[in-house]
């Protein structure tokens, strides 16, 4: 038999800690363990969404769209998304101007 593989798969490493995940991901295929995974539940709390209405310009509705449509997400996760980073930035720029108007104070 001509250029036989062999097809063993190395022993799965103990993973007690993230770094020995990493490093279980860095060097192993998952796919040759998945009978060896443990099905987990995770339950995320997360704080509850509130339904808005907005009016937004055809041109502009048509252009978030069309970034959604780029992401793979709904148009409206986006717009949630655009709209998180700016009240961030926004967030930002007030402790960065509130904290220079009270080094500037006598």
């Amino acid at each position: 038999m001509k250029g036989k593989i062999n097809m063993a798969k190395k022993p799965m490493p103990p993973i007690d800690t993230e770094e020995q995940f990493a490093d279980f991901l860095d060097n192993y295929d998952t796919a040759d363990y998945w009978d060896e995974f443990e099905d987990v539940e995770i339950k995320v709390d997360r704080p509850p969404q509130k339904n808005v209405t907005l009016k937004l310009y055809p041109r502009v509705l048509a252009e978030i769209e069309k970034h959604a449509v780029q992401r793979g997400i709904p148009y409206q996760t986006l717009i949630g998304q655009w709209l998180a980073e700016r009240v961030s930035q926004e967030r930002m720029l007030m402790l960065k101007t509130s904290a220079l108007e009270k080094t500037s104070s006598p």
